[in-house]
């Protein structure tokens, strides 16, 4: 029998996107302890371009992003599961870097620092350093992004299965949401240093839904399922994303519908100065104000 594999890796096919970057990135990886599970359209002739033994094909099932990685981690063999989209790719050594902040045995994600595109910015600031985050919430909304991103990710196979995987139900951030059910039963790490490229994705114009974690942390402080240290970064953060979808709502020119998530689901108090322009925002849009932008795809 095969020795079981340190990490599994769900490599996730999707269209329009070139598998060849993501696969010369796991060939010249420095760490070599991994298993290859190919998601997707295409996945056994993706494998059998691969000619790696660590390299296999998961038989097609339901569709969707949520739905295929669900199926890699359902399926691995490997304590820690690494995730990778077809376009983006990994710096040699980005799983030995993820890999070593394993051992100090204290956090149920690693997460990476990726750069947008050949010659982008680093998502967080360099001034941000590698070490444990205690409260994940509290670390998104200090540094002003979700920094949290699935080709960046390691997570611990059994805490995601605990915390019910990715949600495949038609929702705003799937992966933001486990993210998050992640966060309530442990603490992460993250690796500063870019080890890894995203694609360029092109921005979604769709109107937007509602973030599905701010439902799901509404759900859970209610029920008081959120542990207390946590308890207040979470409301905050829960309040940071619907300030965000009323400006998102009102750059669509929807303002009725800004302010009225304004009004049913934001507590100014939380975030007086974002509430303040959400405010002002959503008003404008009414008002013939700036046309729609683009809006960046979910994490």
């Amino acid at each position: 029998m095969a020795s079981v594999p340190r990490v599994s890796v769900v490599l996730r096919l999707r269209a329009g996107f070139c598998t060849g970057p993501a696969l010369d990135s796991l060939r010249f990886q420095t760490f070599g302890d991994y298993e290859v599970l190919v998601v997707g359209e295409g996945a056994g002739e993706v494998a059998a371009l691969a000619a790696d033994p660590r390299v296999r094909a998961l038989r097609d099932g339901e569709s969707g992003r949520a739905a295929a990685r669900n199926r890699g981690v359902t399926a691995a063999r490997a304590e820690w599961v690494a995730f990778l989209d077809a376009g983006d790719a990994w710096r040699e050594d980005h799983l030995a870097e993820l890999v070593a902040a394993t051992r100090f045995g204290d956090a149920v994600a690693v997460f990476g620092n990726p750069v947008l595109g050949e010659g982008g910015r680093p998502l967080l600031p360099m001034s941000v350093p590698s070490g444990r985050v205690s409260d994940p919430f509290d670390f998104a909304l200090r540094v002003g992004t979700v920094p949290f991103r699935a080709s960046a990710a390691l997570i611990e196979r059994a805490a995601a299965i605990d915390a019910g995987l990715f949600p495949t139900r038609c929702c705003a951030g799937p992966d933001l949401d486990l993210w998050g059910r992640l966060a309530l039963q442990g603490p992460f790490r993250i690796i500063a240093r870019p080890t890894l490229v995203l694609a360029r994705v092109p921005p979604s114009r769709r109107v937007p839904a509602p973030p599905l974690l701010a439902a799901t942390l509404k759900e859970r402080l209610d029920e008081g399922a959120v542990p207390a240290e946590l308890a207040p970064s979470a409301r905050r953060c829960r309040n940071r994303l619907m300030l965000d979808h009323s400006e998102n709502l009102a750059a669509f020119g929807r303002a009725a519908e800004a302010r009225a998530v304004l009004a049913r689901d934001c507590i100014p108090d939380l975030d007086p100065a974002r509430y303040l322009a959400a405010h002002a925002r959503a008003w404008r849009a009414g008002w013939g104000g700036p046309a729609p932008r683009a809006l960046a795809g979910s994490p």
